[in-house]
């Protein structure tokens, strides 16, 4: 593969990732998720007000809602090898590129 198809395809892979980016905020999917947040705090708060005024016990690990997100799965784990990967070569790519640079300036 020559350099300038590598480009182009580097250029496209970052277009259609800002596209999906941009395009998931304006759909207004990170808000939603953020709704969803509020909305069952404010059912716990209700919740515990009425315990309050029952005169029940109250103690605040039953009121807090702990989110356990598991990505065990095979697109997960696709997922974290990919970002390993990508994150080993940026990092390869810009030392290489800062110790180039670097030869430059001291020269």
């Amino acid at each position: 593969m020559s350099k300038d198809k590598i480009f182009k395809n580097l250029i496209i892979v970052l277009i259609v990732v800002y596209l999906g980016l941009y395009f998931a905020a304006s759909v207004g999917y990170y808000d939603y998720k953020s709704y969803n947040k509020v909305a069952l705090t404010e059912e716990q708060i209700i919740k515990f007000e009425e315990d309050v005024k029952n005169g029940k016990e109250v103690n605040v690990d039953d009121y807090i809602v702990k989110e356990k997100k598991i990505h065990n799965n095979k697109i997960g784990k696709l997922g974290k090898r990919m970002s390993f990967t990508i994150s080993g070569a940026v990092s390869k790519v810009l030392s290489e590129s800062f110790r180039t640079i670097s030869k430059f300036v001291i020269e």
